[in-house]
């Protein structure tokens, strides 16, 4: 699996154990947060969930 382009994403493993591109193996309770990269491919290294967000926005300052 490909994770998607975008600004903000957040990738999280509740069960099992996977490869990322980039940044190594993650196992279960892991998590990865990244900023404006995107492609990395994603590959269970045994039976594995993940959980992605795909976030657009930022935060903004009010008054």
């Amino acid at each position: 699996m490909l994770l998607p382009d975008t600004p903000f994403l957040h990738l999280f493993v509740p069960r099992g154990a996977v490869a990322v591109e980039g940044t190594g193996a993650l196992g279960a309770g892991d998590g990865a947060r990244y900023t404006a990269v995107g492609g990395q491919r994603v590959t269970a290294t045994e039976p594995a969930e993940i959980l992605v967000w795909e976030m657009h926005a930022t935060l903004t300052e009010r008054d």
